[in-house]
């Protein structure tokens, strides 16, 4: 029941914080319709970042917790590493479930490639910044 609190109280204190978009991204194809899109929240004491996927299937939410400062050091040095969770992100046997990893790196000047690898596919990506 702790647990349950404490989860409850970072969501609402977390939707208090206005959100920045870092990327938007595409997979690209003929009709570019899988996007991705990259938000950090305005908080003081950690780097909150959500990640947005959206496809023909539905859309799905990641999420991950950084340091403070941790997004903007590595967008400085060309790259944005996450590891994307979920709500039913869990560890069984050692094995990390129900989690992704998003990659880019940058290609020139506000345009980064890479990639979403969740949900059990792998999500080529075209992105720029915002």
């Amino acid at each position: 029941m702790k647990n349950l609190l404490v989860a409850a109280m970072l969501l609402v204190g977390s939707s208090a914080f206005a959100d920045t978009t870092i990327v938007k991204c595409v997979v690209p194809s003929a009709t570019n319709s899988v996007t991705l899109k990259v938000d950090q929240a305005d908080d003081e004491s950690v780097d909150f970042v959500a990640v947005y996927l959206n496809e023909k299937s539905g859309a799905s939410t990641f999420f991950s917790q950084m340091d403070k400062g941790t997004v903007a050091q590595q967008l400085q040095n060309g790259f944005l590493n996450i590891l994307a969770l979920t709500e039913k992100s869990n560890q069984v046997d050692g094995v990390i479930t129900n989690t992704g990893f998003l990659a880019l790196s940058l290609e020139s000047a506000g345009k980064f490639s890479g990639f979403l690898a969740a949900k059990g596919n792998i999500y080529p990506l075209d992105c720029q910044t915002k």
